[in-house]
């Protein structure tokens, strides 16, 4: 093997090689990142359970900590995306993986009085540890959000169209094997002996390591020069948008990101619980199913950038394969509407089938958003997560009020199969390539 074919010889991308192995190591930093994000993100649904009777976290409460994550990261996601389109990814990235890697290193401290007392009113000074965790909540939220415009401003840069489906299904997949590994790692934490704090707090340790290693694999200019070097089949300037396009395909980016994030956030914050408190299934069988549901999403998310490349590769246009995989894909994630009526292990395998099809689902989204105009692509994207996101944590609250009243999780099954299916009608209908 010559010097300059081992993939660490091309950390620096040259501009003349828009091929180099670099876009893919930069792409596995993102997947990191993803996966970190999802880290933090999910211990609190996998021990949620556990929690609720030591800190009255009962159902309806952790809706209202589900909102508020919620609306936080939508906060977020409009400021992030206005200072990632000024400063850029390599300067931000650092700063959102500091600040929600300090939110889950906070988190476990409701545990000790002396903090928890800080949140609690002077009249109820037993709601200290929920209050504590809502406010930590708050803050994971907002800097979580900071990661999806640095990943997507990145991929775009470093990515030609072909490669996007694949790169940002990379990308993607980093959450389902960071919830992948959360339930594992909290059931090994759990039989060694230790706390529930403990994954708190080795997680958001970990997150803070990921900063000089981006520092050093992204050199400052280098994501500049990779957007003055633009690839063939993909030049970065964008295409022309009159106000008529821009209002068609942003009405369609708008349907799909809700359905997908109403369809991926509900089951991500409730499964745990459901399967342990609906389902009746132990802690440890919860962690072994968990784990199986994101295995599938993982799949999913490879798949669909797989499908998408080979379609292409048989002489369709990008966007034809897109919508076609977009399809198959809405197809598969409906299994999760009709699992409530197959009762016991059918239902949680159809749960686990759909989590194949919402997450194949994102890639296909980050895709097609990153086909916005360029100068204001951070801030338009972000917008639209923002308002999925307030979607979202309506939709966390009231159903934590409606499990908490009746017991069923039915309802949110149902509402998580079919919300992907507006987006399928508009990209048929609304969007058009010129």
């Amino acid at each position: 093997m010559a010097p300059t074919d081992h993939p660490m010889s091309n950390l620096s991308p040259p501009t003349t090689r828009p091929q180099s192995p670099w876009r893919w190591w930069v792409c596995g930093a993102l997947m990191f990142a993803t996966l970190l994000n999802y880290m933090d993100r999910q211990v609190l649904p996998q021990i949620a359970t556990e929690l609720k009777d030591a800190y009255g976290l009962d159902n309806a409460r952790y809706g209202k900590v589900g909102r508020n994550f919620a609306w936080a990261f939508a906060v977020g996601s409009i400021f992030f995306g206005l200072v990632a389109d000024r400063v850029g990814p390599r300067a931000l990235y650092p700063v959102v993986l500091v600040g929600w890697s300090a939110a889950g290193l906070a988190t476990p401290l409701m545990a000790d009085p002396r903090y928890a007392s800080l949140a609690a009113p002077a009249d109820d000074p037993a709601s200290g540890p929920y209050l504590w965790l809502l406010y930590c909540r708050t803050l994971l939220g907002f800097f979580e959000a900071g990661h999806w415009p640095c990943a997507l401003l990145t991929a775009r840069q470093i990515l030609a169209a072909r490669d996007r489906p694949l790169g940002n299904g990379l990308l993607q997949s980093g959450a389902a094997l960071g919830a992948i590994l959360v339930p594992l790692y909290t059931a090994a934490v759990r039989h060694l002996g230790g706390g529930w704090e403990v994954a708190f707090w080795t997680i958001g340790g970990i997150g803070l390591l990921w900063v000089p290693a981006w520092l050093l694999l992204v050199r400052r200019g280098d994501l500049d020069r990779m957007a003055e070097a633009p690839v063939a089949d993909a030049p970065n300037s964008p295409v022309a948008f009159g106000w008529g396009r821009f209002a068609r395909v942003y009405a369609t980016l708008f349907l799909v990101i809700v359905g997908i994030s109403v369809s991926w956030q509900f089951i991500r914050e409730w499964l745990p619980k459901y399967l342990k408190e609906s389902q009746g299934l132990s802690a440890d069988a919860a962690d072994l199913v968990v784990p199986a549901y994101y295995v599938s999403a993982e799949l999913g998310c490879f798949a669909f950038g797989l499908f998408v490349r080979q379609l292409v590769a048989r002489g369709r246009t990008v966007h034809s394969a897109r919508v076609l995989g977009y399809a198959a894909f809405t197809a598969v994630t409906a299994a999760a509407a009709v699992a409530p009526l197959a009762g016991g292990w059918a239902t949680v395998a159809l749960v686990v089938l759909a989590g194949a099809g919402i997450l194949g689902l994102h890639p296909c989204y980050y895709a097609l958003a990153q086909e916005l105009p360029a100068k204001q692509m951070a801030f338009l994207s972000g917008l639209l997560a923002a308002v999925a996101w307030f979607v979202v944590g309506g939709v966390q609250e009231q159903m934590g009020a409606h499990i908490q009243a009746t017991g069923s999780y039915a309802a949110g099954f149902v509402l998580a199969g079919l919300a992907p299916l507006p987006g399928l009608v508009a990209l048929l209908i609304l969007w058009r390539k010129p």
